[in-house]
């Protein structure tokens, strides 16, 4: 799926791609050749990518990120300043759906124009769709690959279009967008709105978007495949365009129901339909394994990162401070340790809280030793199977330890 992604891309003019999987990197790095107009690059992580390609848009290149849904999560901070400061280019966000984790919401949370695709065919209208709409407004534009419906194979190398040695960098003198300081910001909310407006109306003939008319009774969904469940002789409306909601289209298709269910996993379509009376949530739970706090390990009760990376050891320290008779176990990865772990992790020493940290790893367990003895901290194990996370409970003290596996 990755190989076919970046090969669309490229068919469309990338000038630079950020990624940070390595093996997505490398097979970009593959297919652009020898190609100078195409610059492709590995991040350590989701937030320095994006901001690179934010950067790269601002000085009127064609850029892309390729994540994964829950990534493009820990892109949080510049991603809700990128549709006010817009871009000078044009910056496509292609969320790739691994698990159950969706983007829908970050649409209608950040003011991105979001498009969801379930198939080949439709990921390469939206592709196409979504630079042209950031080029004309000037905007980053989500678009979110949901699993299935996609043909396997190893695609050979393509040539890279001619498009791409067209946009030369050239970067625009606006402090008053780039630094989108408080002074500026209103100014730039009123040019968002306007700007919501117009894309809004452009999706009422998006080409995905689609009526079938059958019955007095509605499905508004993102995805036809949520439907298998629904009643066959009802009418539907699926909506690619997610965020801004075609409007009119809508409306419209609500006015002439009974009674309508909007079928998604969150209310990213409901919350924008103006006229709700007749609406009702057909919302899909497709979310796997326990509810948080019912985890259980070795005694502990688990915290993992369900808010962002390493959010598992904020968490724990707030549990922890309400209730300190608990046994807490705060998971997460080596990467998002270093993301946002170091600071939060800090926190708790300062605060004086004691719960244990279980940071799974691959490489870089000497690195994760030589940071945390840098402030002083020498709590730090090894254990090799997880049995051996009983003997750390009821430590009075903050625990780490370092498991090179999954759980």
């Amino acid at each position: 799926m990755h190989e076919n992604i970046i090969r669309l891309l490229m068919e469309n003019g990338v000038q630079q791609l950020y990624v940070t999987n390595r093996a997505t990197g490398e097979a970009a790095r593959k297919m652009a050749g020898s190609t100078p107009s195409v610059h492709c690059e590995v991040s350590i992580n989701e937030k320095i990518a994006f901001e690179i390609a934010l950067t790269g848009a601002y000085a009127s290149k064609r850029t892309a990120c390729v994540f994964s849904t829950e990534g493009l999560y820990e892109a949080l901070d510049p991603v809700m300043s990128s549709a006010y400061t817009g871009v000078a280019g044009s910056f496509l966000i292609v969320a790739v759906q691994e698990n159950d984790e969706e983007v829908t919401p970050l649409g209608f949370f950040s003011k991105l124009p979001l498009i969801v695709t379930e198939t080949e065919a439709e990921l390469e209208r939206a592709v196409r769709y979504g630079y042209a709409l950031s080029e004309e407004y000037k905007i980053p534009v989500i678009v979110q690959v949901a699993p299935g419906g996609w043909a396997g194979g190893t695609q050979e190398p393509v040539a890279v279009s001619e498009k791409t040695g067209k946009n030369k960098a050239s970067f625009i003198r606006e402090p008053g967008r780039w630094a989108a300081t408080p002074k500026f910001r209103y100014r730039l909310h009123g040019e968002l709105n306007e700007k919501i407006k117009k894309i809004s109306d452009a999706f009422e003939t998006y080409e995905d978007n689609a009526v079938i008319r059958k019955g007095r009774v509605g499905l508004v969904t993102d995805r036809l495949s949520r439907l298998d469940f629904y009643d066959e002789d009802a009418s539907v409306l699926r909506l690619a365009t997610v965020f801004p909601l075609p409007l009119k289209l809508t409306q419209s298709f609500v006015d002439e129901m009974e009674e309508v269910f909007v079928v998604e996993t969150y209310p990213a379509i409901e919350l924008q339909i103006p006229q709700r009376s007749k609406v009702r949530s057909g919302f899909v739970n497709t979310i796997q394994g326990r509810p948080q706090y019912e985890e259980t390990i070795q005694g502990f009760t688990v915290v993992r990162d369900r808010l962002g990376p390493a959010s598992s050891i904020n968490m724990a320290h707030g549990i922890k401070k309400l209730d300190p008779g608990k046994d807490i176990l705060a998971v997460t990865f080596e990467d998002h340790f270093f993301h946002s772990g170091m600071p939060a992790f800090i926190n708790t020493l300062y605060n004086g809280s004691s719960y244990v940290v279980l940071i799974m790893t691959r490489q870089r367990q000497d690195d994760i030793k030589q940071v945390l003895g840098g402030f002083g901290f020498g709590n730090i194990f090894s254990i090799d199977t997880i049995d051996e996370l009983a003997r750390f409970q009821g430590v009075g003290e903050p625990v780490v330890v370092l498991y090179r596996g999954m759980i």
